[in-house]
């Protein structure tokens, strides 16, 4: 499954992680392939339940 890449960067900048939303304008490509952005979240110790909780949400 693909998703935009400023999907991914909004998430991030949503969550309080605007270093992280940067890099991943830079590096990762556009569309993002799912499994892609969540090697990236991975690589910035986070997970795609953890970055939900720290929008306000519950995974």
């Amino acid at each position: 499954m693909r998703v935009p890449r400023e999907h991914v960067v909004q998430l991030l900048r949503d969550a309080g992680l605007p270093t992280a939303a940067a890099e991943a304008e830079e590096v990762l490509p556009d569309p993002v392939e799912y499994d892609e952005a969540e090697g990236f979240l991975g690589q910035h110790g986070l997970t795609k339940d953890e970055l939900i909780s720290r929008r306000g949400g519950s995974p």
